[in-house]
């Protein structure tokens, strides 16, 4: 059984449940006015999350969410856990395939609808790490001049690893959205110093006991999902790290062998076995 008070949204239970379902599509707009700046939402209609290629063989992309709005412009929005490996292009990826969807069929004059895609990370993907803000947007644009060239194509990155402003301490919307993001599972009861009625919804479909039997059995199960999926993430990352250092034994001891330093000596210092060096 669960000793939090509230779910973990990094699971995909409690992400659709807070963000995907029909019921709770109030709250998927209020958060998605809290990023996006340059419009707002007035209603949302949800859209099949896979998405195939024009031909069978074509690759698919299956979003965690993925609507579309009153002025029909579509969003992607994806919750990202761990780092993964050319997640930007796979970005890039979806939004490709957002596109295509919303081009019409028969007759068209190529008009396109805005696109959207905000992606939450609980990771610093590299584009971003000498980068101190936690909210990114991206936009086509003149590289020589840096004018925007196009706002249909719409990319926001918010990190929420990089987040560290306390509850005393939010000023925006889009702050408090992130705040109650990361933080949900570690509640012991709902903030009184969030004031919207939006945030108080949120907490009562987060909470826990209120669960049928069947919610919270496949909450648990997408908590297993989840941690599962972090050791195995955690495991790799250290054996990378392992990896990392040994290959860079190697190359400093490669170097020292070039300048002819005895093999006893170079062993001290790499720490390799005169063996190994012998192989070098």
């Amino acid at each position: 059984m669960c000793k939090e008070k509230f779910i973990n949204p990094f699971t995909g239970f409690g992400f659709k449940r807070l963000f995907g379902s029909e019921a709770n599509k109030d709250i998927l707009i209020n958060f998605l006015n809290s990023v996006i700046e340059d419009e707002e939402i007035v209603e949302i209609t949800y859209l099949n999350v896979e998405k195939l290629g024009q031909i069978e063989s074509d690759r698919k992309a299956i979003y965690d969410l993925y609507c579309k709005t009153e002025k029909g412009h579509h969003i992607i929005v994806e919750m990202q856990k761990a780092w993964q490996v050319h997640f930007i292009d796979r970005t890039i990826f979806y939004s490709a395939r957002a596109i295509d969807d919303a081009a019409k069929k028969g007759d068209w004059d190529f008009a396109l609808p805005k696109i959207y895609v905000i992606a939450l990370l609980n990771f610093t993907p590299s584009e971003f790490a000498d980068e101190p803000g936690y909210k990114h947007i991206l936009r086509l644009c003149d590289i020589s001049t840096g004018q925007e060239f196009s706002r249909k194509l719409n990319y926001i990155f918010l990190e929420i690893k990089k987040f560290d402003k306390s509850i005393d301490e939010l000023e925006s919307l889009t702050d408090k959205w992130m705040h109650v993001i990361k933080n949900l599972d570690n509640f012991e009861s709902y903030p009184t110093v969030l004031q919207e009625k939006i945030f108080k919804k949120f907490f009562e479909e987060a909470r826990i006991s209120a669960f049928t039997p069947e919610e919270q059995f496949a909450y648990e199960e997408s908590l297993k999902v989840m941690r599962d999926n972090n050791n195995v993430l955690a495991s790799a990352e250290i054996k990378g790290r392992k990896e990392g250092h040994e290959e860079e034994k190697i190359r400093f001891a490669r170097e020292l062998k070039a300048l002819n330093v005895s093999i006893d000596k170079i062993s001290q210092a790499s720490g390799l076995t005169i063996e190994e060096i012998e192989k070098l």
